[in-house]
This record gives C-alpha cells, sequence and structure tokens, in this order.
C-alpha cells in the first residue's frame, strides 16, 4: 500500500509516492511563475496550480512503477495565506492573491480600527497584517465589488485543489487558522469578527480536521485510481512540524524556503502578551502550535542567485550542480561575520517579531574591497539572526529551545545549518528524510484512510536524524555582537520612521 503527498509551495508543486514506512518512492517537481502588477503585489495563476500538478502526479506515479491502484489515500499541503476567488463551478474570478502580496495596508489599518489588535489576537492567535488571507478578502471587497458579490468562495491553496478533485468545498482547521477568521479556541470560523467586517462567512470553505477522509476522486483529469482518498492536509508548516516529529511539548522545527518559519509544539492556545509570536491550529486534532513567520529568507537568497549570482550559475550548469551548493560554497570561503557585512532580510516587510509591512531588505556596510561571497554569507547570517530574535520570544514564552529541527530546501547547507547553530548556540538537527512537509502530508493521508490509528505515534516512528550540529563557543559569543547591532540597527530604522519616509516618497511619484 502507498499514499501520495500534493505539495504546493509558494514557487512550485510536487508530488511524492511514499511507502507507509514514510520512503519515497517517487516525486516530481514543476515550477511556476509569480506576477508582480507593482512591486509589493504578488499574484499567481490558481489555473496554472492545477495543471502544474496534473503534471507532477502523473509523472510522480509513471516514475514509481507501482500500479495506480495500490495508491490508497493522498492529502495535500500547501502554501498557506493566499487566497483566490473562485465561481460556483470553481473556475478563478481573479489571480489568488498571494501571502507575500502587501497591498492591504489600508484594510489592516481598518481591521486595527474596526476590530482591534487584541480581540483578533485573542480570537484568532494572529496579528492584523497583511500577510493574512482576510486582508485580502478585504481588498477584494473594497476594490472589486462586483467580483466580491460574484465570489462563491474564497479558496486557499489546498481546498481549490481538493475542489478540483472532489467537487467538496472545504479546508483544514490548520489552514483556516491563518485566515485571521477563525477562533482557535472555539475551532470554528468567528461570527464576530466576520460580522464586524462585513465578511459572508458563507463564502469561506467548510472548516474540518486534518486527518479525515472526505471522499474519492470524482476527477478524470488526473493519474490517480477514482477510488483513491483524499484526506483534509495541513498548512506546510503545520505539516513540516508534524513531518520532523513536532509531536510533543519542547520540540521545535524551523523550516527554510521562501520564507522561514518556527514552530513549538502546544497542548492548549498560548498568547504572547507584546503579541510578536502567533498561535495557529497544529496538523494534529486539537493542539496549537507557537509559530513566528519570517518572510524572505530563502527568498533573500533567490534574489541574490537570481540578479548577482550569474557566474556561480554558470559554473552550476556546466558541473551539473545546484546553484545554491556553489553559493554557499563561497559563502564558506568569508569569515564569521562576512567581513563586516550585516543584511536583515525584510525584502517584503518585516514578520515576526516586528510585523512591520513598510520595512524593507538591508545590505549594511558595504566597501570597495567586499566580494560576492561575503554579501552570499551576509545574507545566511542575516537569516540567522532573525531566527534568533524569535527564539529568545519563545524562551520568554516558557518554551524550550534545547535543539532546533531543521527542514526545508535550505536545511541542505552544511554551513547554513552550523551558522544557525553558532548564531543560536543550540544544537540543530537535520531529519533523514528532507521533506519534511510532504511526509507530513503522507502521514495525515495514511491516517486519514485508517492505516496509522494515531497521528502523532506515526509521526515518532517514522521520523529519523540524519546529523546535529553543535555550536561553537567563540563564534557564538562574536555573532551575539553582530546580533546585537543588526537588532539595533533595525530598532534605529522603525523608531526615525526611515522605512515609512521611504514609502511615501515613491507613494507620491506613484501617483504622478
Amino acid at each position: 500500500m502507498f499514499v501520495a503527498a500534493l505539495d504546493l509551495g509558494t514557487t512550485g508543486c510536487r508530488t511524492f509516492i511514499f511507502d507507509i514506512a514514510g520512503t519515497i518512492l517517487a516525486s516530481d517537481y514543476q515550477e511556476w511563475e509569480s506576477f508582480y502588477p507593482s512591486p509589493s503585489y504578488v499574484e499567481q495563476d490558481a489555473n496554472v496550480w492545477w495543471e502544474s500538478l496534473k503534471k507532477t502526479i502523473e509523472l510522480a506515479i509513471k516514475k514509481s512503477g507501482i500500479d495506480k491502484s495500490e495508491i490508497v489515500s493522498l492529502s495535500v499541503t500547501n502554501q498557506r495565506e493566499t487566497i483566490v476567488p473562485v465561481a460556483k463551478d470553481g473556475t478563478p474570478l481573479h489571480n489568488a492573491l498571494v501571502w507575500q502580496d502587501r497591498r492591504t495596508i489600508d484594510q489592516v489599518e481598518f481591521i486595527k480600527r474596526k476590530v482591534g489588535i487584541e480581540k483578533v489576537y485573542k480570537t484568532t492567535g494572529l496579528t492584523i497584517d497583511p500577510y493574512f488571507s482576510a486582508t485580502k478578502i478585504l481588498w477584494f471587497k473594497d476594490n472589486k465589488p462586483d467580483l466580491y458579490q460574484k465570489t462563491h468562495r474564497f479558496l486557499l491553496v489546498s481546498d481549490f485543489i481538493i475542489y478540483k478533485l472532489t467537487g467538496k468545498f472545504c479546508t483544514d482547521h490548520s489552514n483556516a487558522s491563518r485566515t485571521m477568521l477563525f477562533d482557535i479556541n472555539k475551532l470554528k470560523y468567528s461570527e464576530d469578527i466576520a460580522s464586524e467586517l462585513e465578511i459572508d462567512l458563507d463564502k469561506m470553505p467548510d472548516a474540518i480536521e486534518s486527518g479525515v477522509d472526505i471522499g474519492e476522486i470524482t476527477t478524470e483529469e488526473t493519474l490517480f485510481d477514482k477510488k483513491t482518498l483524499v484526506v483534509t492536509g495541513a498548512g506546510d508548516q503545520q505539516s513540516a512540524a508534524l513531518g520532523v516529529g513536532v509531536v510533543s511539548p519542547g520540540r521545535i522545527k524551523l523550516t527554510t524556503g521562501t520564507g522561514s518559519f518556527m514552530l513549538a509544539y502546544l497542548e492548549k492556545p498560548n498568547y504572547d502578551p507584546k503579541k510578536r509570536v502567533l498561535c495557529s491550529c497544529h496538523a494534529i486534532p486539537k493542539t496549537w502550535v507557537q509559530e513566528a513567520s519570517i518572510f524572505t529568507t530563502g527568498a533573500f537568497l533567490r534574489w541574490f542567485r537570481d540578479e548577482i549570482a550569474q557566474e556561480e550559475c554558470k559554473i552550476a550548469e556546466e558541473q551539473n550542480q545546484d546553484p545554491y551548493a556553489i553559493i554557499t560554497e563561497e559563502a564558506e570561503k568569508s569569515p564569521i561575520g562576512a567581513n563586516g557585512l550585516v543584511a536583515i532580510p525584510h525584502l517584503v516587510g518585516a514578520g515576526a517579531p516586528h510585523w512591520d509591512p513598510f520595512a524593507r531588505g538591508i545590505i549594511f556596510g558595504i566597501a570597495l574591497g567586499h566580494k560576492k561571497r561575503d554579501i552570499s554569507r551576509a545574507i545566511l547570517e542575516g537569516v540567522a539572526y532573525e531566527v534568533k530574535k524569535n527564539v529568545e520570544v519563545f524562551k520568554q514564552l516558557k518554551i524550550d529551545t534545547k535543539e532546533l529541527r531543521l527542514t526545508g530546501g535550505g536545511s541542505r547547507s552544511d554551513l547554513w545549518n552550523q551558522i544557525y547553530a553558532d548564531v543560536l548556540g543550540i544544537t540543530c538537527i537535520r531529519n533523514v528524510i528532507e521533506e519534511a512537509t510532504s511526509l507530513g502530508a503522507a502521514i495525515l493521508a495514511a491516517s486519514g484512510a485508517g492505516l496509522f490509528p494515531d497521528i502523532a505515534k506515526a509521526a515518532e516512528n517514522i521520523c529519523k536524524v540524519d546529523k546535529k550540529w553543535i555550536p561553537d563557543a567563540q563564534h557564538h559569543e562574536f555573532y551575539d555582537k553582530i546580533y546585537n547591532f543588526s537588532y539595533n540597527l533595525y530598532d534605529h530604522l522603525k523608531s526615525e520612521n526611515i522605512y515609512q519616509k521611504l514609502n511615501k516618497i515613491f507613494q507620491k511619484k506613484d501617483n504622478m
């Protein structure tokens, strides 16, 4: 017996075929484009999600060499918060607004005035930020009222795929808890918040627990056998937490892909009095996660790859290597501290613990003697400083941080993993299966089909450690000094409203 995991990320999608021991038999990947109608707007075409996914499903099944009828069930995991309005027949009415999109600053201010930060946080576990789906739904309501009226459902990425597979409009608690419309205490949509925002909850998909069988496939468009069960999945970060065994108190994971996301296991909702970190529903029913989101970490390195590292990309192509392997190999030649360069990775605003939509990325201290390798190392270290800020917050909230479980594409870099260990002063661990997000979805698929009676125990048995990175005490001491400088640099720019002043200059230019 086998299960499939459909993983729809920010930059593309993957289909994995797993056996029930958690071994990957086959996979396939397709990349897709984001569109930028203006620098802070980020959109995707939902139809491309489906067309790309169908290709990966076909190729993964063919590569696996198994009979498609042996795939018992599947589950979907996805980039969260991204929202697409659809008609009654599931046809997208507009490009999806991606989680990175920052056009909703006006809606953020409206929600702050109308509902209030405290009420939103205590109800949904979230801060009020353009990141979350409710602000995007309000943007449609305010700016495209005819489209809002025509919308039958506002769907997250996995919701759209589930509809295409089954014809049902449903989501899971972990994804719903990232919309800013879901009460994480009552485990249902908040009629109170929706009423104050005048958002019609009938336009939202039904919210049910992760790991629930919702029926067989009804479409003829994929290579799956129509008897394959579709099981509710989870948001990518909760799924990754499950896939590295964050299933009991004291366990924390860090996934680095486009952004970086720290999650700690909680047995009940836990709130930060200063609202720096968030609380969401876990992939394990009736459990929660403390979460810190840093928006552009891997994306910062990707920007470096695409805009600066053309030579490294060419070498990688000639040697049939991953360009990131060449870039990080070069970064290792730069000394700790990147020869005095400090990078702050706020390329689309700052997430936790600052929640500053006006913040922008910085490479500070650059001089004529600096090389590309110094910039790439500064980016790796700058991301680690942002992670450290959130580790410090977790500690204040009585969350143990003795080790960090690393996942995602960023965890392939031994250098980056050692930088995390040295900056944080804690042991960092990578599991055997790097694709923790998809493994988490596979665990849910197997559980929903009755192959595992207990989701948490299944994860415990399947997740195996590959390698550990122990912090170097001298490096940690030196990094602490740069960390403090980086923190003070951001605080100074924030307190002097530098980011907002820059934003206003370009707002005036756009109106010229």
